[in-house]
This record gives structure tokens, sequence and C-alpha cells, in this order.
């Protein structure tokens, strides 16, 4: 079984790569088919950790970040078929990136859900939260691609902000439910542990997006803002969770 998660993972890595590189040579119809098919390896991959962990695989960094695909590339047709708005390259980039984070995170083919994970908040928690982090690495692509594309400026500013939209709704219920959870877990809404203070602090600079978006007095401050934001999603996501010195209630997302 460790030898087909590993498999499975290495081909969703090169099939997204693969569907990034046909976006950007602007083969639309064939990174559309190639995005497809990863999102049926994706598919495999989860099935597999599932088997393999015994319980729903998102109790570990690998897990999860291999669960990426698996919502990033229905929200490329979402947005290209309901918002009119083609980010094939950008969703295909950050799953092929997210799958190359869970290759260089450990198998931990043993972890079992510990006690505060058997909970029916577990799986809409960690899915509202991978929806709206990999939303939120398309809008930071989006933003970081405008600074080098100058005539494309405004239109990629504006994409990024369709997508922070329909982003923040998906961050707005992971912090609520990790909240409720948390009381049931641990008798207490919020213990301002430092994963806690982090998912905070990364809400409240997309919510000052969202206010100082309107202005025009603000417009200059629209992509620094999508960067902040997006550099506090990785601190929350990766640094909290992987630097041994900091001490963490959430240390089992290891």
């Amino acid at each position: 079984m460790i030898t087909l998660v590993y498999t499975l993972s290495v081909g969703l890595f090169l099939v997204s790569l693969l569907a990034w590189g046909l976006a950007v040579l602007r083969r639309g119809d064939a990174a559309r088919g190639i995005m497809l098919g990863s999102w049926l390896v994706a598919v495999a991959l989860f099935v597999a950790n599932w088997v393999m962990a015994q319980a729903v695989p998102f109790g570990n960094m690998r897990h999860v970040l291999s669960f990426f695909p698996l919502v990033l590339v229905p929200a490329a047709f979402y947005m290209e078929r309901c918002r009119g708005v083609v980010l094939t390259a950008h969703f295909s980039a950050a799953a092929a990136l997210a799958t190359l984070g869970a290759l260089c995170m450990p198998m931990q083919a043993a972890w079992r859900q510990m006690p505060a994970l058997q909970s029916p908040w577990f799986a809409p928690h960690v899915t509202s939260y991978v929806i709206s982090y990999g939303f939120l690495a398309v809008s930071a692509f989006l933003v970081i691609s405008s600074f080098f594309s100058t005539p494309r400026r405004d239109e990629r500013v504006r994409a990024a902000d369709e997508v922070v939209t329909l982003a923040f709704p998906f961050l707005t219920f992971g912090l609520w439910s990790g909240a409720i959870w948390a009381d049931v877990a641990w008798a207490r809404y919020w213990a301002w542990d430092i994963k806690e203070a982090w998912a905070l602090i990364t809400w409240c600079v997309y919510l000052l997006y969202f206010h100082v978006r309107a202005h025009a007095a603000f417009a200059g401050w629209r992509r620094s803002l999508l960067l902040l934001g997006f550099a506090a999603v990785l601190v929350t996501f990766f640094v909290v969770n992987l630097l041994p010195a900091i001490q963490s209630i959430h240390s089992y997302a290891r």
C-alpha cells in the first residue's frame, strides 16, 4: 500500500505539472482534459490514504496536502463555467505544489486518530480550510503574476478578487467550526493557542481587504493585503505545524 501511495503521489504531481504546462502554452482543451485526469488520480490517492490510515486521511500534513488537488480541480472548472474566469494554469500549479509538498512529508503509515479527532466536525473543518487555502494560494499566484504582466495587471487583480470572495466563506466556516469543535473536545471555544491565533490573524487580514477594496483611496493596498494574507496562511498552515520549537495543542497536524 505504501508503494501505491508513493506511485499515485508522484503521478499526481507529474500530471498536474503537465496540465500547468499545457495551460501556459494556451492549449486549453488539452490542459482541461489532463486536469480532469489529475482529479481521478487524486481520488485514487485519497482512497489509498484512507485505506492505509483506516480513517478519514486528514490527520497529518501529508494527508492534507494530498487532499488539495481533490478540491482545486473542481474549483478550476467552477471558476471557468460559472464565473467565466479561466485559471487552469494557476489551479494546476497550486495542485502540483501541494502534491510536491506531500511528497516531502513523512509517510506516517502507522498514524491513527487521537480521541480529539474522532468528531463529526473533523472532516468539514479540514475540508473548509483546504478549500479556502487552495483558493487563497491561487489568488496569491495571480497577484504575483500581475507584477510581471503590466498589460493584464488589472485583469489578474480582478480575478484574484473573485477567488478571494469565494474563499472567504470557507475560511470563516473553518474558524467557526474549529471553535465549536474545540468546545466539544476541550470544553472551551478558544484557548489562544498559537495556531488559533494565527488562524484569526489570517481571517482578519482578509476581512480588512474586503473593507478597503471598494475605496479608491486604498486601491494601492489591494495586492499588498492579498500577499500579506497569504503569508499569514503559510504561517498558520506550515510554520506553526512544522517548527519543533512551537508548542501547540494542534501538534497532531504534524
